[in-house]
């Protein structure tokens, strides 16, 4: 069962002579007080006051203490007793796990806990613990399966837990899976205030239930009887980022898996204890854009992605948990209406020359709600005491420096014309000399080319300052003109405006970031890197933020979706030639590993993952691979413009007789001499950090803002530099200087961006995780299939 009890040892029926002369109509029992539990818990499990119970046992009156016998009358009809088994001493050596003493005896590790409830928090060396009986287990369960059921009387199990810091009522009775109210049961100055260190019982079972043993379903196609779900090892994860995932440490993941002591290797099948799932707690803000599903015996992640027309992303999306485990019978599970996704044309469509920068579709009624995207709500309650906002911190003065490469004497070179005198004067000689120096200004400035995309930058930053200072903050905007100058930025940290900074947007050029990150590191000071994915200062600087994440991260995540949503389709590499020495071929290599280790793929059916040399082939033997039935999905490394364009030509013509989909690329967008109609006549499905959804409400309210202010439309840059300066601006508002520790709880809404931060090894800083969906669609619009990253939720709990 899943939570495991202590049963009432009702060892003796009948009188009971004692100090104080009892009633001949009440029978007694005796019962050994046992660890953990309280008068209070008593009294409730055996549906007495305490009074009762001290007036039967005088020496209560001096407290309750462990192994104590009791006295406990017994009105009416007798209590029921569950029939226990016999027991081993067990005496707990060093190195002993729960799963190793388990096994050697034969039973469950919830065998072992329920009778060993202070087992939860962990065994060490010379504990003794009470084993149950094997073949007795299994005589007392099969009798219990054939025996009508009755209601039993149940002691009320508890654990003992003391408050840490930050930890609220909510966060425990999330942690433990029961009721506020039932802590406070148990704890009534909890109810009051609850403070750090105070030890609170924790109710592990309640007092009355049936006495049905039929086992509960577990976790379908993961779970594993005794409290273990399986975890494939993936290419390229570290045991940091499993203890990270798993809340686990690398000493607990080898005791479980012996074989680990070898090293992680991809393929290999280990086991994970079953509490260290995160409990999530996904709340719909908006109850009409989802409906509950209870999961039925049987149903998997695949099926149930099919039956409601979702992609497994989406369904993940919304069900968090089911990151790390699959479904569990009986579960309740959030399921998104259908409704019009949000699209944006695509930037060619507008006349536009980035294919970042969208046309603003008009908005009807039905646009005006929002997508589910924006629907879950984030309880406040789930952050930790020193994570809520701080009212003092709104107070402070805060100085944010911002780095870009302004260039602003080649804006000022660039607007200068040079005066000259009349070529018809008859001094022009001596004027031309005079006035060699001589220049106006340009009546219709221009931009130096080089500046433009950081001016633009520049603009959205200064609609964030305004945005915040308008909700009250105190702040100062330093802004630095880096140009591509080493010389120029050492100079900048000299500054005296530079010392009392508690905030550095830049560098954006990666190769100039080493000496402010240096800085930023030894006075603790967060820096952000805004623009490039480049470089690897977050390996080592803890107080470094990357925005845009790296290359490798997005092969990593773009082959996962490619298992989750096409792991049942015909899927084909298309090589314009040698790729093994490009990066593009570890999204190959892994797409190839989870295609044939897929959890969701039928293992009796065979897998289609086919490689094709376009350039050595050519295009007539692809009908060779081809399915007319089955969607042909493309994968193309390159990185090259060439060569994805002809891919992309040659499969734009077999796209006519065949199913066809691509799977592109972050750079694909970028190749300016790709017909994006072929895109859209692939359905290409690609990865990105940035999407525009015009039906949200903060980009209807960033725009008329913008064209208002600059007498311009924004680009990706404009949008950019908003969300950068927005997220860490309000960041520092709410929690004050120290903020990086509260930034999985701190949740606001961006124009194109899901910032969801990961900090990448023990010692170094922090990644952005957040990807967007996107499918180009027959009607050349693009729609926004998915959140990959955890912008929806956040952990409310580890069980």
């Amino acid at each position: 069962m899943k939570y495991s009890f202590l049963v009432l040892g009702l060892l003796l029926y009948g009188g009971f002579t004692g100090a104080q002369p009892k009633p001949e109509a009440t029978k007694y029992v005796n019962y050994t007080v046992k660890q953990g539990e309280t008068l209070y818990s008593l009294s409730k499990a055996f549906d007495l006051s305490q009074t009762e119970l001290i007036a039967a046992n005088p020496i209560l009156k001096n407290g309750l203490k462990q192994g104590q016998v009791l006295s406990v009358p017994v009105v009416g009809k007798p209590l029921a007793q569950e029939e226990l088994p016999s027991f081993y001493t067990y005496k707990v050596k060093k190195g002993n796990t729960l799963h190793y003493i388990a096994k050697r005896f034969g039973v469950t590790v919830d065998d072992i806990l329920k009778y060993n409830p202070e087992a939860r928090n962990g065994i060490r060396k010379k504990d003794v613990l009470r084993i149950p009986d094997r073949a007795d287990l299994e005589r007392i369960r099969r009798k219990a399966e054939t025996a009508p059921k009755t209601e039993l009387v149940r002691e009320p199990v508890t654990v003992d837990h003391q408050v840490s810091p930050g930890e609220t009522l909510y966060g425990i009775s999330r942690r433990y899976k029961v009721a506020i109210s039932e802590i406070i049961k148990l704890n009534p100055q909890a109810g009051e205030r609850l403070t750090v260190g105070m030890n609170l019982k924790i109710p592990v079972q309640p007092a009355q239930e049936t006495a049905d043993t039929t086992p509960k379903a577990t976790t379908e196609m993961a779970v594993e009887a005794g409290s273990f779900f399986v975890h494939l090892v993936q290419s390229g994860e570290t045991f940091w980022s499993l203890e990270q995932k798993y809340k686990t440490t690398k000493a607990e993941l080898q005791a479980y898996n012996p074989a680990l002591q070898e090293g992680l290797k991809a393929g290999l099948r280990i086991r994970i204890p079953y509490k260290n799932v995160p409990d999530f707690e996904v709340v719909p803000e908006n109850k009409a854009a989802f409906s509950q599903y209870t999961v039925q015996r049987g149903e998997t992640v695949y099926g149930l992605a099919k039956r409601f027309d979702l992609t497994i992303a989406e369904l993940k999306q919304v069900n968090p948990v089911l990151e790390y485990r699959g479904l569990v019978e009986g579960e309740t599970i959030l399921i998104p209406r259908e409704e019009q996704q949000p699209e944006t044309t695509d930037s060619t469509e507008a006349g536009q020359t980035s294919n970042f920068t969208y046309a603003t579709p008009e908005l009807d009624d039905q646009d005006e709600q929002e997508n589910y995207r924006y629907s879950l709500a984030f309880s406040p309650e789930d952050a930790p005491a020193v994570c809520q906002p701080n009212p003092a911190a709104r107070f402070e003065q805060y100085d944010v420096a911002l780095l870009l490469p302004l260039y602003l004497e080649a804006n000022d070179t660039v607007n200068r014309v040079r005066v000259l005198p009349d070529p018809k004067a008859e001094d022009y000689e001596e004027q031309l000399a005079l006035m060699t120096d001589s220049f106006t200004i340009r009546e219709n400035r221009i931009v130096y080319p080089r500046s433009e995309s950081f001016l633009e930058f520049y603009e959205g930053v200064l609609l964030a300052v305004d945005s915040m200072k308008r909700a009250g903050m105190n702040i100062r905007l330093h802004v630095f003109d880096t140009n591509q100058s080493a010389a120029k930025i050492s100079s900048i940290l000299y500054q005296p405006s530079f010392k009392e900074v508690d905030l550095i947007i830049g560098p954006v050029f990666p190769e100039l970031q080493g000496p402010v990150a240096d800085y930023a590191k030894m006075r603790g000071i967060p820096m952000v890197s805004p623009l490039s994915s480049s470089g690897n200062l977050e390996e080592t600087n803890p107080f470094y933020f990357k925005i845009n994440p790296t290359k490798e991260f997005l092969i990593q995540k773009t082959a996962n979706y490619i298992a989750d949503e096409y792991f049942d389709k015909n899927l084909i590499v298309l090589s314009m030639g040698n790729y093994q020495h490009l990066p593009e071929a570890k999204l190959v290599d892994l797409t190839r590993e989870k295609f044939f280790f897929s959890p969701y793929r039928d293992q009796s059916k065979q897998v289609l993952f086919h490689e094709y040399n376009l350039e050595r082939e050519g295009s007539l033997g692809l009908s060779r691979i081809l399915s007319k039935d089955q969607e042909n999905v493309f994968i193309i490394p390159s990185a090259t413009e060439a060569q994805v364009s002809v891919a992309v030509t040659n499969l734009n013509a077999v796209a006519e007789n065949y199913p066809v989909s691509l799977i592109g690329l972050s750079n694909f967008q970028r190749y300016k001499s790709i017909q994006t109609e072929y895109y859209h006549h692939l359905q290409m499905n690609l990865l990105s950090p940035y999407y525009v959804d015009y039906r949200s409400p903060v980009v209807n309210r960033f725009l008329p803002r913008f064209r208002t202010n600059f007498n311009a439309e924004p680009s990706q840059f404009s949008y950019q530099g908003y969300d950068v300066a927005f997220y860490f601006m309000s960041a520092l508002y709410n929690y004050g200087k120290d903020f990086i520790g509260c930034l999985p709880y701190h949740q606001v809404d961006l124009t194109q961006g899901e910032f969801q931060f990961e900090k990448v090894n023990r010692d170094g800083g922090y990644m952005n995780s957040g990807l967007f969906i996107l499918k180009y669609q027959p009607d050349y619009s693009i729609r926004m299939n998915g959140v990959i990253g955890r912008p929806l939720y956040q952990i409310s709990g580890t069980n």
